[in-house]
């Protein structure tokens, strides 16, 4: 690996080793004993990945064989008999001979380690090379398409197969750049970080709460579209949002809480918001144990949703908001006082993600699905 932004090759991998379990730059340069800037130049030099070990291709010289043309040379030996002796080209052996200053010259050693040196030319990327495709990728990535996303598209209107992870990659290195301060990625992040499990909070106990265990195979299977998953996003106390997004199309909605996040503001919120939904369309609600559901009864009789309760902090067993509740947190940031967004603002927001082509929905978006099964309905009813 060789000593890089002040580092031996032995504080590279801790510095690795650490950064894989999360942990933060200051933590990580106190433990191997050194300030914060050689471990911040070196991660967003390879933008938080990891690079991998540098290895010989078997197609190249060795160091034996460089030996052996070495020893033929003294011996007055030809390009030609020093390759037939190692099964190689001719011409492989006169330009190697040739590159490091000729017969009377040649050393093993020196070749070996020169040819080692000039094989470390990183290669230029793809995204690097074609200015019009990393244009394209960056206003993908402005309209707030992930690289995932961005790549399949490619591979579907384009028949392009650029991966997500050279996209990912040369964001994190810079090689694509975004037009304004900040990241083109929807998390902010301009370093990949490793995935760390954060410590779930409890909640309140709610009344007459129907558990999620309860609810019908309709729902588990997402064969039938009307069955929601909802959550709070808090920003700058006391705002927040309420989300809900639907498990068949993954239709997002957002729903402003300008009176708060307490009960009553929520369940005459959330009444609000669903009430021009089709019946058809409102099937069921599912909810974690938060107290701004007290009033979860009243959303049931109103709206004729069935509101199931997920298990004590296990956000997992509705996964689909808390998914969609990440995609949000791009425009609805922690920081921000919600109240400022307006419901039409929200609702801009709801439609950008909705437009996204979704790889659950084999690249269709979900306001192309929730379309379909609208008109199915509709079909069915009229017909």
């Amino acid at each position: 690996m060789g000593v890089m932004a002040g580092l031996s090759n032995e504080q590279q991998e801790n510095v690795w080793a650490l950064w894989a379990k999360g942990e933060s730059f200051r933590l990580i340069a106190r433990t191997i004993g050194v300030s914060q800037t050689p471990v911040r130049t070196l991660l967003r030099r390879h933008g938080g990945v990891k690079p991998p070990p540098r290895a010989r291709n078997r197609r190249h010289l060795s160091l034996s064989e460089r030996e052996e043309i070495s020893r033929g040379l003294a011996a007055g030996l030809s390009c030609r008999v020093i390759a037939a002796r190692l099964g190689r080209h001719h011409t492989s052996i006169s330009r190697e001979v040739a590159r490091h200053g000729g017969p009377g010259t040649y050393r093993a050693a020196s070749a070996d380690a020169g040819a080692w040196r000039n094989a470390r030319r990183p290669k230029p990327s793809r995204l690097h090379r074609d200015p019009a495709l990393s244009s394209l990728v960056a206003a993908k990535l402005e309209r707030g398409w992930s690289p995932t996303q961005i790549a399949h598209w490619l591979r579907r209107e384009q028949q392009d197969s650029l991966s997500h992870e050279s996209i990912y990659h040369a964001l994190y290195t810079g090689q694509i750049r975004a037009p304004r301060q900040g990241s083109l990625l929807r998390s902010g992040r301009s370093l990949r970080h490793a995935r760390v499990a954060k410590p779930r909070q409890r909640r309140g106990v709610l009344r007459n709460m129907t558990s999620i265990h309860d609810r019908p195979a309709s729902v588990e299977d997402r064969a039938e579209v009307g069955h929601w998953e909802g959550d709070l996003i808090m920003g700058q106390r006391p705002s927040a949002v309420a989300t809900l997004v639907e498990r068949s199309t993954r239709l997002v909605r957002v729903v402003a809480l300008p009176d708060g996040y307490k009960a009553d503001a929520v369940r005459d919120a959330l009444i609000e918001n669903l009430a021009d939904m089709p019946p058809q369309f409102r099937r069921s609600l599912t909810w974690d144990r938060g107290r701004e559901m007290a009033f979860h009864d009243q959303v049931t009789h109103a709206l004729g949703m069935q509101v199931f309760f997920c298990d004590a902090r296990s956000p997992w067993q509705r996964g689909t908001n808390e998914n969609t509740n990440r995609l949000l947190r791009q425009y609805l940031a922690k920081n921000a006082d919600l109240r400022s967004f307006t419901q039409t603002d929200l609702d801009t927001i709801a439609t950008r993600i909705n437009e996204r082509p979704r790889k659950v929905l084999g690249w269709a978006s979900s306001h192309d699905a929730f379309t379909d099964s609208l008109n199915t309905i509709n079909g069915a009813l009229t017909g």
